[in-house]
């Protein structure tokens, strides 16, 4: 692996390319709980509406209400 030095790419050492690796590791598993979180909130969302729909309100008024 290489990176740039003051406009010079250079070899990275061992320590550097496992440190770089680490890094992308943990911005993986932060994506995928990003992701996860996102697609949590879409079916909480989905689940309240439905909820909300059984009780008797309308499209209209959970818009009105809630912005579901």
């Amino acid at each position: 692996m290489k990176k740039m030095v003051n406009g010079v790419y250079v070899d990275m050492t061992a320590d550097e390319i496992k440190a770089r690796q680490d890094e992308e590791a943990a911005w993986a598993t932060k994506k995928a709980a990003i992701k996860t979180a996102e697609e949590k909130i879409v079916t909480d969302r989905a689940s309240a509406k439905t909820k909300l729909k059984e009780l008797g309100l309308t499209d209209d008024e959970l818009k009105a209400a809630f912005r579901l």
